[in-house]
């Protein structure tokens, strides 16, 4: 076993509302959700307010980890490709 931790990656990109799904993978056995992510995809990269607040309130409804991603796969870590 790795040891690893499970963590739902941008839980407000999905068709499904994050309330449920957030709810779905809480009883699943997941260990946080990706709470701070840049939504919008601005340049420079920035957490998106209204939903970093929403996935928040919903991780510590569930008691889960809180983490950051910025979907940077090149040179900058500004800016999202």
């Amino acid at each position: 076993m790795a040891g690893g931790l499970a963590v739902l990656a941008h839980p407000v990109r999905y068709r499904r509302s994050p309330e449920d799904l957030i709810a779905a993978a809480a009883t699943l056995g997941i260990n946080g959700v990706e709470t701070y992510y840049a939504y919008d995809n601005p340049s420079p990269w920035r957490t998106s307010p209204r939903q970093t607040e929403q996935v928040q309130r919903l991780s510590s409804t569930y008691g889960l980890l809180n983490t950051c991603g910025s979907d940077t796969h090149g040179l900058s870590l500004l800016q999202r490709l």
